[in-house]
């Protein structure tokens, strides 16, 4: 069997222990074989050697929520205007395009938390089979949503609980990966409320029953805590946003929430779209949004929530206003500035703590036995999070997509 042998000055394996320096990592048959630490190089290897001095190897990254179908335009309504005029044809083109640029800048996984009929499983399997370039794709379909509630104009609208039944029963007939339901109205859509819920609690428990009951997971979009009690006691694996807002423009933590959270092994989604970027966008410093204009008491609170113990992962949004897929690590950069996490905290939340919340062991870590999805970075991501922006080589399964000359 052709071993793949890679070697770098350094490599930190998701677990959050120090990097190890001058790492030895042997691929065979797309699993990992071995990761060692090696002060001279290995004198033996039957198939292909690769180095990359002045590197780091990672293990692939996982966004937890994006959405493949969006074009990242300047506004909600061009989005939604362009998602209503596009044919069959140029949607599936902007998710295989999509799909192509998170591979390239280090994403092996991606979960879709909303698109446009089948189209993003269509993607998937064709990825699967080898037909397209692009990361494992984990799709919801449609998430569930009101009538003119959030995210209705893709397509899956449920009013009550047998609707609701219905749609999720559909979703599983259409194979999807999870179930994803808007537990509460959302900015992109005008004629949603996101200070109120979307569903009772009994209609958001039997979606996760429907999950459970098909060995898939739940996930459910909160922005605020009008339905996260809800949300919280049907038992979500994923809780999208995870937003504590009482009033417009008032946060506050509720540890009694946070410790269920804690105890059920529930996982936060906190989001670093476009807006969260100020640090690095000058444009959005001038923007007299509500979002931006609340970013100080959202964070402040979702700090509370890390600090508790409440487990999370950093997702990007990927597709929502001035959020483009491939600028995942700016996002990841905005979560060091905002939240005010270390470098490792940032990566581990996006790699082993990432596969942990979507159901996915085989990954998110460099050990042997795991799947061979592993990134290079030039430079020291562990000590700063801009060397995620030079990104020298991707490989998915043991195969290599994406490999810049060193």
């Amino acid at each position: 069997m052709n071993q793949i042998l890679i070697t770098a000055d350094r490599l930190w394996d998701g677990s959050g222990a120090a990097t190890m320096q001058r790492p030895v990592v042997r691929v065979a048959a797309g699993k990992i074989d071995s990761v060692e630490g090696a002060l001279l190089s290995p004198a033996t290897c039957s198939g292909e050697r690769v180095d990359f001095p002045g590197c780091t190897i990672l293990p692939g990254f996982i966004d937890t929520h994006v959405h493949l179908v969006m074009g990242a335009l300047d506004t909600s309504a061009a989005i939604i205007e362009q998602i209503a005029g596009d044919s069959e044809a140029q949607l599936l083109a902007r998710i295989e395009g999509n799909a192509r640029k998170a591979l390239s800048v280090g994403l092996t996984t991606v979960r879709d938390c909303g698109g446009t009929k089948t189209h993003v499983q269509q993607v998937r399997d064709r990825i699967r089979r080898g037909e397209i370039v692009g990361p494992d794709i984990l799709a919801c379909g449609s998430p569930i949503t009101t009538t003119l509630g959030h995210c209705h104009w893709l397509g899956l609208v449920a009013d009550s609980y047998e609707e609701v039944e219905r749609a999720a029963q559909r979703m599983l007939a259409e194979d999807v990966d999870f179930l994803k339901v808007m537990a509460t109205g959302g900015n992109m859509t005008p004629t949603s409320n996101p200070m109120t819920a979307q569903y009772n609690a009994r209609t958001l428990a039997r979606i996760t029953e429907i999950g459970r009951n098909a060995n898939k997971h739940a996930a459910a979009h909160v922005l605020s805590q009008a339905a996260l009690a809800s949300v919280v006691a049907a038992n979500y694996r994923t809780i999208e946003h995870c937003d504590w807002r009482v009033e417009e423009w008032r946060y506050e933590f509720d540890p009694e929430l946070a410790r269920r959270m804690i105890d059920q092994n529930q996982f936060a989604g906190l989001t670093m779209s476009g807006f969260t970027r100020r640090a690095f966008d000058p444009r959005l410093r001038n923007l007299d949004l509500p979002p931006i204009k609340r970013l100080d008491a959202r964070f402040a609170c979702e700090r509370q929530m890390i600090d508790f113990g409440v487990r999370y992962t950093l997702h990007t949004d990927a597709g929502v206003t001035l959020c483009p897929i491939e600028k995942f690590a700016l996002g990841m950069r905005a979560a060091e500035v905002e939240l005010k996490l270390t470098p490792s905290e940032v990566l581990r939340a996006a790699t082993s703590s990432a596969a942990e919340a979507i159901c996915l062991p085989d990954r998110g870590v460099l050990q042997a036995g795991k799947r061979a999805d592993l990134v290079v970075a030039e430079g020291d991501p562990t000590r700063d999070l801009q060397a995620l922006e030079n990104i020298r080589a991707v490989m998915k399964a043991g195969v290599w997509y994406h490999r810049l000359p060193v």
